[in-house]
């Protein structure tokens, strides 16, 4: 091999290894963004279930005046 070859394999082998470096950064970025995602989303979930039993709770008390509504009309017509 000559001088030459060899200097055209060590420029290859530093653009690998930079790209490489490059790659394990965005990696680790992405798990980053990943791991803040899940807890966000984890978040949300709780939240929607919240919200979820604040909308049931609100049904059950309509449900009811409704029955008494119904039921003072029964008597009014009675």
């Amino acid at each position: 091999m000559s001088i030459e070859s060899l200097g055209q394999l060590e420029s290859r082998l530093q653009n690998l290894i930079d790209k490489l470096e490059l790659s394990r950064m965005e990696v680790e970025d992405l798990r980053s963004a990943n791991t803040r995602l899940e807890e966000e989303n984890i978040q949300l979930k709780q939240e929607l279930a919240a919200w979820g039993e604040r909308v049931t709770s609100l049904l059950g008390k309509l449900d009811i005046v409704t029955e008494e509504d119904d039921a003072r009309e029964n008597e009014a017509v009675a």
